[in-house]
């Protein structure tokens, strides 16, 4: 027959002790694993940020040049809006 062993009330403490050490334990892995979550997404940011950064860069260079153009265009057509003027006016 098995002898009965009485448990304490430090007994108890001590089992719920390590109850929480092991939850401890557990928390500080998914803390871990979390923490390299969220660096995984904050590279992603990272990565967005940088193209669209790159593609407004783009924009703007395209605006840029298409401002120019137009410029162009638009001394052109003045240009030759005035040859034309003068060869009327002037034979």
């Amino acid at each position: 027959m098995a002898k009965k062993i009485p448990l304490t009330r430090d007994d108890f403490i001590i089992m719920q002790l390590r109850e929480i050490r092991e939850d401890i334990r557990d928390l500080r892995g998914e803390i871990k694993d979390i923490r390299g979550e969220i660096k995984d997404v904050r590279n992603e940011i990272k990565d967005v940020r940088k193209e669209l950064n790159n593609r407004i860069d783009k924009l703007e260079n395209e605006m840029r040049s298409t401002s120019r153009h137009s410029q162009i265009m638009a001394g052109s057509v003045i240009a030759i809006a005035l040859a034309v003027l003068y060869f009327v006016f002037t034979h």
